[in-house]
């Protein structure tokens, strides 16, 4: 047997290995996350069984609630398949509950959105007129679980000096990355449509741009009054001087103790100490997931239907893996399918919470909600902007929450070019080209200015296409759209005002809205949730999964988060993006 012979032999006998190896590994953990599942349920199964039935108390710790969710019927009472909606579904049938004689918000473990905590509010409030008590009771308080706290009837934080109360101002940071990819080697060429356009900035300027730093201080600035304001009506005390205590500094990293003094909460108390108080034991408390799980809600059964179709996540014009929560044309066309199948469907509302994304994506997602044969009313959660607004024009009427953001019409593109990086590190690309433009997107070629004009050229009939679906829809002339457009993000209130948007209310608002005008008394509302088969969820286990353990092993997260942000360029390199990458939700 001659060498050549032997080493062919040893190579594909590696490759078999290895591929073996894979082959089980993947096998492996296929079989360890349905073992997971089907504990997962079983567990979920007994807590239901073995749920204390004499509960007087529903603990509230919501945490990171979607507006959509992942169908799953193996996870049909697990927390991942508790939506925003369930939940204020699940405050409702509580008020109704006889059984029930408060809420419990746990401000440790509760994170909510802005809009999220706008649209509670009048849940909670008609809480209270059913006699029935709100307590908030936390270690550790800010600015956005305070927001939620100035809800209950009292607030109450453990009577130790280690716990703490920080009320300030706003701060917001992006990672402007331009010197790190320089030293990699690595150019972003970006492309806006729109002076406020700012998506990419952060990859080839060194600080944050004086136009978005003006928008943002501008939408931030309006949060802040609008949390000051409701901590003086709350709380009764007096508002120029909690904004000048804010300002200063003076709210800020307090001991329990001295925010009792200041006002800002009622008591100090154990936690035991304040179930004993209120007449409870631990036993009489049930947490809200628990709740939902054995509490059917209240539902109306009537011939007549009004659809939600949850629209939430980045926009991509085809599925993505690990099974997150995104807006497609697929996924859309699936709900639509799902739409047919409903008798007597009168109308649908449309519920987007989006920070926009694909271009291409936005416009069939457009198309195929404009076919609905029924009327639409939209729905905006805490974003939906860029192309989660665009997406918004096939609506016939547009609800927005006061915190919503939205707007961000204009365009951008990113091109990174790696040529400097390929010399720096002795790396030659070789290519053969015919045709002008036929290497605009090779990562190794510069972008000369005829090649920049001409995709500036394209991205400016991309810009027409949004402003005319927006010019259609919303009856805006072209020249006060250019005043409202170029990238600019405006508040739910801002955005009424100047015509982006028809009212201010939630989505329950919006349901109610869209059944006046249809002059229904009696109707069902049937959630359209986005749907996942066992082998998406399997996926979706094992993407995580690997997430994960290449997250704890490989790199700091500010450098994972860094990663991620240029794997999305990747993905898109060179086209269209309707997208806002700054989320300010959460203040």
């Amino acid at each position: 047997m001659n060498l050549t012979k032997i080493v062919k032999q040893f190579l594909i006998f590696t490759l078999k290995e290895i591929y073996s190896f894979f082959l089980k590994l993947f096998l492996f953990f296929a079989l360890l996350a349905l073992l997971i599942i089907i504990v997962s349920v079983a567990v979920v199964s007994k807590q239901k069984e073995s749920i204390n039935n004499n509960y007087s108390y529903i603990m509230l710790s919501p945490t990171n609630l979607t507006d959509d969710k992942l169908q799953t019927n193996l996870l049909k009472n697990a927390k991942q398949n508790i939506s925003f909606r369930d939940l204020t579904i699940g405050i409702e049938t509580a008020a109704k509950d006889q059984k029930i004689k408060g809420i419990i918000i746990d401000l440790d473990r509760v994170l909510l959105t802005s809009s999220n905590i706008e649209e509670l509010t009048p849940k909670l409030e008609a809480f209270k007129k059913a006699n029935k008590k709100i307590y908030a009771y936390g270690s550790y308080i800010d600015n956005q679980n305070y927001s939620l706290a100035l809800n209950a009837d009292e607030i109450i934080m453990v009577p130790s000096s280690s716990a703490s109360i920080s009320i300030t101002g706003y701060h917001y940071s992006n990672l402007y990355m331009k010197k790190l990819f320089d030293n990699l080697g690595i150019n972003f060429e970006v492309i806006h449509i729109g002076d406020y356009k700012s998506y990419g900035e952060n990859y080839n300027k060194e600080t944050m741009s004086d136009g978005l730093k003006s928008e943002l201080t501008r939408i931030l600035d309006t949060r802040l009054n609008t949390f000051t304001k409701s901590i003086s009506q709350n709380r009764k005390l007096d508002l120029q001087t909690i904004n000048t205590k804010l300002l200063n500094g003076d709210l800020a990293l307090q001991t329990p103790f001295s925010a009792r003094d200041n006002g800002l909460i009622d008591k100090l108390e154990y936690f035991g100490q304040f179930l004993s108080r209120i007449g409870a034991k631990e036993e009489d408390v049930i947490d809200i997931y628990s709740y939902l799980s054995i509490k059917t809600p209240l539902k109306e059964h009537a011939k007549d239907k009004i659809a939600i179709i949850y629209a939430e996540g980045p926009i991509t014009y085809l599925e993505t893996s690990g099974g997150d929560i995104v807006i497609t044309p697929e996924n859309i066309s699936q709900k639509l399918s799902e739409l047919n199948k409903i008798s007597n469907l009168k109308g649908v509302v449309l519920r987007v919470n989006s920070p926009g994304g694909s271009a291409l994506g936005a416009e069939m997602i457009y198309k195929a909600l404009s076919d609905i044969q029924v009327p639409i009313y939209v729905s905006m959660g805490s974003t939906a902007a860029s192309g989660g607004y665009y997406i918004s024009m096939a609506g016939d009427k547009i609800f927005a929450d006061k915190s919503t953001i939205t707007g961000s019409i204009g365009v951008v593109s990113i091109l990174p070019k790696v040529n400097k990086g390929a010399e720096k590190y002795g790396v030659n690309s070789s290519s053969i080209n015919k045709g002008k433009y036929s290497d605009v997107y090779d990562p190794f070629t510069p972008l000369d200015d005829d090649s920049r004009n001409k995709i500036i050229q394209s991205m400016t009939e991309t810009y027409k296409e949004f402003k005319s679906r927006v010019i259609t829809n919303r009856k805006i002339s072209d020249a006060k759209l250019e005043t409202l457009a170029q990238g600019r993000i405006w508040l739910g209130e801002e955005a009424k005002s100047n015509g982006l948007v028809d009212e201010i209310g939630s989505l329950d608002d919006t349901i109610k809205a869209l059944a006046k005008t249809l002059n229904l008394t009696s109707y069902e509302v049937i959630d359209v949730y986005s749907n996942e088969s066992f082998n998406d969820l399997i996926s979706r286990f094992l993407g995580r999964f690997g997430a994960s353990i290449s997250a704890s092993a490989s790199a700091p997260a500010e450098i994972i988060k860094v990663m991620d942000k240029y794997k999305f360029v990747e993905q898109n390199n060179g086209k269209p993006l309707y997208y806002l990458p700054y989320d300010v939700s959460t203040f």
